[in-house]
């Protein structure tokens, strides 16, 4: 780990000043990059990839070149958002700024349609099922509301149902490679394989780069590289069927149980990948880096997938069986395709600048904490987290910290 005295020694080696900064008025991130013309982004996941495309188009809007150095370990399935359901509903979170969000992406997500990969996300409706006396539906759902009958979707396990009928999914694993692929050919983007430990090394890199500034857009990851304890890696587990196996209208809605968010059982149709992701799982957090490790031998070589990880696979074929028996040819046969991966759990979304006392001159944001809804408000959150301004030292010292000047 570096200190913050030894990236200081970083800064003088780097010929970077920022003595200037201190007479400052508070600068948002895209004004900092904007007039300095460098930022690194750290994450690949799906808010990383909406942080670099926002970035490359204030600049291209203000027609001033920019260089954003762009790093993950990894680029691939192990990243939460390579395997996404990516359907569009602000589920699995108690954040009240989830909703609006929410809307605001549904509306308008320029970058998918600006790329040419508007076709991966697919108008669907949805159906929520309960056992419950009443069906709830989130705050900033799409579409309108309406009671059905559940025996109408082969589920009579359940007593009520609510159609909604607009909606979007997105075909995250086709989606992603394709994404990346696309942005990190933009101009000024280059991009680099790092493993950062820590934020001394994050500091040191973005110094050695010659910028002021850095996102971090870490997932569960940032628990470590931030030392941000509020997020906790939320295992999700998805089984994945053949499409054609799956009689309509379920190859083309969505079924969700809304009764237990801790087994989150649910069908969700990815068309343009060919499969139906049948879940779910929430609950069981990944804090230690010893059990990263061991998921991501079990991600490389199903055969050495922890045991905890298989017997949940049972369960949640047990229970579709149970609950969706539409499903049961699709899910006949003795192996099963799935997905495991961890959601940046926590309990408020995060769009926040790291305090000066632990980053010294270079201003670090943090979004992220999206606990799996990344898919349903990246665009209207990275507008807003980019847009948050930078306290000067004095506000600091003056207001402390948390403050509204910190966050959104």
């Amino acid at each position: 780990m570096r200190t913050l005295d030894a990236v200081e020694e970083v800064l003088a080696m780097a010929d970077v000043s920022f003595k200037h900064i201190e007479d400052r008025e508070p600068e948002s991130l895209i004004e900092t990059a904007l007039r300095t013309g460098r930022v690194v982004v750290v994450g690949h996941g799906i808010v990383g990839h909406q942080i670099v495309y926002s970035l490359f188009s204030a600049a291209r809007r203000a027609s001033s070149p920019i260089q954003i150095l762009w790093i993950a370990d990894r680029h691939d399935h192990r990243i939460a958002s390579f395997g996404a359901t990516g359907w569009h509903m602000p589920f699995l979170h108690g954040d009240p700024r989830i909703a609006t969000w929410a809307r605001r992406s549904f509306l308008n997500w320029p970058m998918l349609t600006e790329l040419g990969f508007g076709n991966f996300l697919a108008r669907t409706e949805s159906v929520y099922l309960t056992r419950e006396r009443g069906v709830h539906i989130p705050a900033g759902h799409p579409g309108t509301a309406m009671s059905s009958d559940p025996t109408a979707y082969s589920a009579p396990f359940y007593r009520r149902a609510n159609f909604l009928d607009d909606g979007s999914i997105i075909s995250t694993c086709s989606l992603m490679p394709k994404l990346y692929a696309a942005v990190e050919k933009l101009p000024g983007v280059t991009t680099r394989l790092l493993h950062l430990r820590d934020l001394g090394e994050l500091l040191a890199v973005t110094a050695e780069f010659g910028a002021e500034i850095a996102c971090v857009a870490a997932g569960d990851r940032a628990q470590f590289l931030l030392g941000d304890k509020r997020i906790e890696g939320d295992l999700g587990i998805l089984l994945l069927v053949d499409i054609r196996k799956v009689p309509a209208p379920f190859d083309r809605i969505v079924l969700m149980d809304q009764d237990r968010d801790h087994e989150l059982t649910y069908s969700i149709p990815h068309r343009a990948c060919g499969h139906v992701c049948l879940g779910g799982a929430s609950g069981r957090l990944v804090t230690e880096p010893e059990e990263y490790d061991e998921l991501e031998r079990g991600l490389a070589d199903p055969a050495r997938a922890p045991g905890y990880i298989t017997e949940a696979v049972r369960e949640i074929r047990d229970r579709v069986f149970e609950r969706f028996p539409a499903f049961g040819p699709a899910l006949a046969g003795s192996e099963i395709r799935y997905w495991y991966g961890l959601r940046p759990s926590a309990e408020r979304a995060i769009a926040e600048w790291v305090p000066r006392g632990i980053t010294g001159h270079i201003g670090v944001l943090h979004l992220g904490g999206l606990a799996g809804c990344g898919f349903t408000v990246v665009p209207a959150f990275v507008a807003d987290g980019l847009a948050i301004r930078r306290p000067t030292p004095g506000m600091e010292a003056h207001l402390g910290r948390p403050t509204p000047a910190h966050s959104v």
